[in-house]
């Protein structure tokens, strides 16, 4: 299991969902998380259902 791996557990699911995890950057007492953000197309809504 890698890092990121792990800081998937940590996050919410919705940065799991809509982004990507890049890269991560650890200073003395900082964590920088890099994300991009995924492509999704948008959901089709049925027009007939209501």
């Amino acid at each position: 299991m890698t890092s990121i791996d792990l800081l998937k557990f940590m996050l919410s699911d919705f940065l799991i969902e809509n982004f990507e995890i890049v890269s991560a950057a650890n200073s003395e007492e900082n964590l920088h998380l890099y994300f991009e953000e995924k492509v999704k197309p948008p959901k089709l809504r049925n027009s007939l259902s209501r």
